[in-house]
């Protein structure tokens, strides 16, 4: 009896394409990509991809815009105190991008102006403005209530944080390729909290 073939729906194909951009990138780096190895991925000819785009471009913008999605997703409850929200989007960020390598190099690798078209960078400036302006105001609403110091300006602060976090994600990969010992994300994330937190003279760091 002959087998009888299905196509997958259009929107669940360009998902699986998208999310094919994204394990390209981040298994085999961005020099990588092309459409055959996009295909690859998903399991399909080169041809088939632009049965569903129309152009290469119209690919990338479409990874873009599912990396969008999967980091828009961590930003916490807004009900929460400051410090908490800041330190669960930092959780949850480190946790994204530290298994998601095409997700971390869109949002923190230069080169990223050089690969993909303008719709795409549009998109990721736009995130990139929504959580500065959300961590600032985290911080900002912290040194208000008293559960941030406030002997730093929020903008110092922001560096600190988001330099931190960075740092942790980019050491996680390194340290497992080359097998160095590390302090674990929960005991820096501890650190950070502390650094933050108002100035007593008796605390002491975890």
């Amino acid at each position: 009896m002959p087998v009888t073939r299905t196509r997958k729906p259009t929107e669940i194909r360009r998902r699986e394409i998208a999310d094919a951009v994204l394990q390209v990138i981040g298994q085999q780096g961005a020099t990588s990509l092309t459409a055959a190895t996009i295909a690859a991925e998903v399991g399909v000819t080169p041809g088939a991809l632009f049965r569903h785009f129309t152009s290469l471009d119209g690919i990338l913008e479409a990874a873009v815009e599912r990396a969008v999605e999967q980091v828009a997703a961590t930003f916490p409850d807004p009900g929460s105190a400051p410090v908490d929200q800041l330190m669960a989007i930092a959780a949850a960020r480190i946790d994204l991008f530290t298994h998601n390598g095409g997700i971390a190099w869109l949002l923190l690798s230069d080169q990223v102006y050089l690969t993909l078209p303008e719709p795409a960078l549009a998109h990721l400036d736009d995130l990139v403005r929504r959580s500065r302006k959300f961590l600032l105001e985290a911080i900002r609403a912290g040194a208000k209530d008293g559960t941030i110091r406030c002997d730093v300006a929020p903008e110092v602060l922001l560096l600190l944080f988001t330099g931190t976090v960075h740092a942790i994600i980019g050491t996680a990969g390194a340290h497992r390729r080359g097998g160095g010992r590390q302090p674990t994300p929960t005991r820096v994330l501890e650190a950070l909290r502390l650094l933050l937190s108002p100035v007593s003279p008796t605390r002491k760091y975890p």
